[in-house]
This record gives structure tokens, sequence and C-alpha cells, in this order.
């Protein structure tokens, strides 16, 4: 039995799956073949450096398949359609007229994956979670809410404490949590949730050991009809290079890392190995304003010495290596994304555009007039004081185009005599040293979004400068002329108004050169085409396809999946359809592009 099961299952599948395909030949389901054979998804989101038992939505430490694949969304909006809302766990949602309380009517039959029907209840407590915790409310949620109340068993008020037109794209990333499970939870932060309780459609973790786990169907699963797939499998890779080495065995169906020089180490070992690279946000070098030396963190307060080292940067040369010629290089002195060129003033461009600009020469006239000049002749500057001028630049370990980046910029750097020592940590300590400041310069990414809004707010924004928010922010620089326009751009539905904000913040961040944006990357997407069929791409972009955790999109991308054999029930890549009840109602909600 075993030995026939074994060859049924691991037909085509790595030979790293031999062991869970032992576990599933217990595994029930609708028919005996498919309880033989279940369906496995192996998916790489990103990288980890150890697999745990951590399926807390609330937690940095979380395993990446617990959102969405276990805590479906109230609502995703569909980046690549326009922000079209495509309903899960919600089935309508009214902003009111003044804009200052949203409503969300919640779908009916839906039910937890112990059986448990979900109510208005979970996400009334859900909400009440981050106002408790104010350190849970990763997504600055509750800076928007005054209260939250039930109105009946399946629609939720929220009021707001000033007008937001755009408040529910921010509210629908909350995570919804069983109210029955986490009532009795004494410590959110620490509790690891190692036997989860979700709407989404993979809440069993069935198998997991220190290299791998497996998450199986929910049984109670709303839209079960439209799944195609019996299990995610989540492989341990530490590092792009394992990564490499393991993709190009056809290990892993749907995964989103770098690939240095895609086409010859990749794409060309099958006609199956795909990808697909959607134009993505920038990297940039961020400098810690607080940092602890103050006679460095005077320098980085200056803006011609940040000039200057945008202008020692040669920005094609580190795409062309460190990227692999994957990007183009940044333009604009704020960081905007080049998708977004109709929301930025030319005027500005051509204003900042030199200082992005290689120029060396003027690079180090800038810092002879600041006095950071080689006083001893050993080719590198010192500080005003004399004390040598040596710089930690951060990244993450493993991150081989920002670890190659990183050491590029150094000697870039190291050209106009900056002394730059790049430094490579862990990824957990990358981001808790860069949220405490613990650094001097660092290099990061930033989020896209369907405006420039994303970008700015989670650059710059204040209000995200504190620990329990993501690492976009912590450079520590503020502006309240900035958070001002931050603020403002929420509160209006008039284009005109939205594109004149935009434009000021621009403005403003590129005459100040808060970070130097070094080249626009691209957004990481593969899949293998051997064993599925349905994939999102540019030929058929019905939403995101990246696999990343931050992407809500991705709930929608793996219910279009199925086995290649299953494939002519359901036209290839048909986005799956949104069930409604005699609650769901034709979409009212603002349109803020």
């Amino acid at each position: 039995m075993i030995s026939s099961l074994l060859k049924k299952v691991t037909d085509g599948i790595p030979c790293s799956l031999v062991l869970v395909s032992i576990f599933f030949s217990v595994f029930s389901h609708a028919s005996n073949d498919a309880a033989e054979k279940p369906v496995i998804l192996t998916i790489v989101p990103e990288h980890q450096d150890q697999i745990v038992a951590n399926f807390n939505p609330f937690s940095k430490l979380s395993m990446p398949t617990t959102h969405q694949f276990i805590f479906e969304p109230l609502i995703i909006f569909n980046t690549l359609q326009n922000n079209k809302p495509e309903y899960r766990l919600a089935v309508h949602y009214r902003l009111d007229k003044d804009l200052k309380g949203i409503s969300f009517t919640l779908r009916k039959g839906v039910k937890w994956s112990d059986g448990t029907p979900f109510t208005a209840d979970d996400v009334l407590f859900s909400f009440s979670l981050t106002k408790q915790r104010p350190d849970l409310d990763a997504n600055a949620i509750y800076q928007w809410i005054d209260y939250v109340e039930k109105r009946g068993s399946h629609e939720v008020y929220i009021k707001l404490k000033k007008p937001n037109a755009l408040v529910a794209y921010t509210l629908v990333l909350q995570p919804i949590v069983p109210k029955h499970q986490w009532d009795n939870v004494k410590d959110i932060t620490t509790y690891t949730n190692a036997h989860p309780i979700g709407t989404g459609p993979f809440t069993e973790i069935s198998h997991m050991d220190d290299e791998e786990y497996v998450q199986c169907a929910n049984p109670y699963y709303w839209q079960a009809d439209q799944r195609h797939i019996d299990c995610l499998r989540y492989p341990k890779v530490s590092n792009n290079e394992e990564f490499i080495r393991r993709i190009a065995n056809g290990e892993f169906d749907w995964s989103g890392s770098f690939i240095p020089d895609i086409d010859r180490r990749y794409a060309s070992f099958s006609p199956n190995f795909k990808y697909w690279l959607p134009p993505a946000s920038n990297i940039s070098i961020m400098f810690n304003f607080k940092t602890a030396n103050p006679e460095i963190r005077d320098v980085f307060s200056n803006v011609q010495f940040r000039r200057a080292v945008s202008m020692s940067i040669q920005r094609q040369l580190l795409i062309d290596i460190a990227a692999f010629g994957q990007g183009e290089p940044s333009r604009y002195a704020s960081g905007v994304s080049p998708q977004f060129k109709n929301w930025v003033d030319p005027v500005s461009t051509e204003k900042y555009l030199p200082f992005m600009t290689f120029n060396p020469q003027l690079a180090a006239n800038r810092l002879d007039k600041l006095g950071i000049v080689d006083h001893n002749g050993d080719g590198w500057r010192e500080l005003p004081s004399g004390k040598p001028l040596t710089l930690s630049l951060l990244t993450p370990y493993g991150w081989s185009d920002f670890n190659t980046t990183a050491l590029l910029v150094s000697e870039m750097l190291g050209r106009i005599g900056i002394h730059v020592v790049p430094q490579e940590c862990e990824y957990s300590r990358f981001v808790q040293r860069l949220t405490e400041g613990d650094y001097q310069i660092a290099l990061t990414n930033y989020p896209e979004g369907s405006t420039p809004f994303k970008y700015f707010d989670t650059a710059f924004n204040s209000d995200y400068q504190a620990p329990q928010y993501p690492r976009y922010a912590m450079h520590f620089y503020q502006n309240p002329e900035i958070d001002h326009l931050l603020s403002q751009f929420p509160l209006t539905t008039n284009a005109y108004q939205r594109l004149a904000i935009i434009r000021q913040l621009n403005r403003i961040t590129a005459s100040q050169q808060i970070t130097v944006p070094l080249y626009n990357t691209v957004q990481f997407y593969q899949y293998n085409t051997s064993r599925f069929e349905g994939w999102f791409n540019e030929e058929n972009p019905v939403a995101s396809p990246l696999a990343w955790p931050q992407v809500p999109e991705r709930l929608l991308h793996v219910l279009a999946l199925r086995p290649k054999q299953q494939a002519t029930a359901m036209p290839a890549g048909q986005a799956p359809t949104t069930v409604t009840t005699e609650t769901s109602a034709p979409a009212t909600h603002t349109s803020v592009q």
C-alpha cells in the first residue's frame, strides 16, 4: 500500500515531499483517489531562519502562510483592477456621507474551522484587541477609530475620529480572529497560536518539522467549491543562494525571491519555469537621524551631506551588477516610483535631478565645505572634530541583491573618501535594529500602492516611527508639514486636491533628500506550470500575482489555481466567483485612486 502510494504521490514531485506523501496516506477527502494523492502546492513567500509553530496574525514572527490563508480578510482591494473590492468575510461596505463612519455587512453562513459560526462579535472583538493593545496595531488602524459597534449579528459600524475617504483600505488589514478562542488568551504578544482556528481556505497544520510544514484544507471553508488545492507546503529557505539552488530543481510551485540573471539561472532550465517582474518601488539608503553618535547625527542632519552621498552613486551600475539589469535608476529625489510620473511636478523633478546624477567631484566639493576632509592623508575623510568618519551600512543577511548593492555603495562612497563598512544581520534582527534606531545607515525598500500616497505615508509619516510598525519610516526624520499633508490626503475625494497634495509631498521630500533613492526594482514572482494552471501573469493580470504575506490578492490567486488535469473545469486564470448571500448588495463605496 505504502509503496504504491509513494509511486502515485511522488510522480513528478521532488524527493523532499516523500515523507509528506507518507503522512498524507491518511488524508481524508471526497474520494479515495484524492485521499491517496492530495494536491499539494509548494509555496515560498519569504525566507525564514527557522520553522516555528507561530500562526499569530498579530506577531511579527508568524509563519508566512498565516495571513489570508488562515485568517481571511473582510475585503481584498484588487490593486491591478483599480482597487476593485473583492468581498470575502464582508459582502458590502458603505461610507457615511460625511466620511466619518463606515459600516461592513458580513457574509452569512461562514464558519470557523472548528465549526463555530462566524458573526459580528468576532469582528468587534478583533478590533477591540488592537484598541486595548496599541503594540499590536501594526497598520495604525486605531489612529482613525473612535469606536466600533455591532448592529445585528452580521453588521459592524466603525465611527471615525475624523473623515477619511480611504479608511476602508486600512481597516481591512485588521486580522479577524475567533472570539471564542482568543478571548481566553492571556498574553497575545507571546501567544503562538500553534493550533489555529480560522475562516481561510487552509487552516489545518497537518505536518511540521524543522525543515517544513504542511497546511491543509479548512473543513468548513465557505468557498470550498472554489478551492482545488488540498494543502500548502512551506519549506524552510534561509537565503537567496539556497532558494536559487532549490528552485532550479523544480521543487517550488510559487515563489517570490530575487534570482540574478533569471533567464539563464532559472527560466532556461525548463519551459515550465515562468516568471513575471512587475515594476516595484525603490531601494534607498536610509540615514538614522537619531543615531547614537552626536557628531554623526549632526552630519546626517545636513542636507548637503545627504546630497553628496547621492551624487557619488552610479545607479545604473548598481542595477547592472546587483540586480542583473532588473530595475531602473531612480530619477526622483523623493523616491517616488516612475509608474507615478504623472503625479509628479516635472519642474521639481528637473530641479533636483542633478543631485540624483553621478558627479563625484561636486560631491567631494560639498564634503570639503562641510569640513569633512582627510586630515591625516590616509584616504579617508574625518569628521569636523578630526575623529574618523566610519559608517556601518546595514542589510538583511541572505538578501543577495541588497548585500551586493551595499558592497558597491561602500566602494562608490570610498572613492570620495567616506569609509563605509557593510554589515549583514538576520532579517528579524535587521527589523529590530531599525525600529530601535540601532544603526547608522541602512538599505531598505518600500511598499507599492495604487497611488503614491502609500509610499509617502509609509516612508515619511512620523506616526509610524514606533516599534510596532514596519521598518520603512525608521529614519526618524520628522517634518510637521509632511505629516499635515499626509493627514489631509485621506480627507478629500477631489482628484485635483489629491494631485496637489502629492506634488507638495514630492517637492518637500525631494528638496530635503531625506533618503537617497538608488533604483527602482521589480517585484519578484516565479511560478512552475508543470503541475498547476490558472496562474496570474502578464497575459492574465487578474490580480497581483505575488506570494508575499503583505499582498492580500494572493488569496484570489491560490483559489484560481488547479491541478492540470482539472484545468478544463474552469478557464485558466479566471478569478474565483464570489458567493453572495441575501445580505449582499451592489458595491457602495467611494472610489479613490
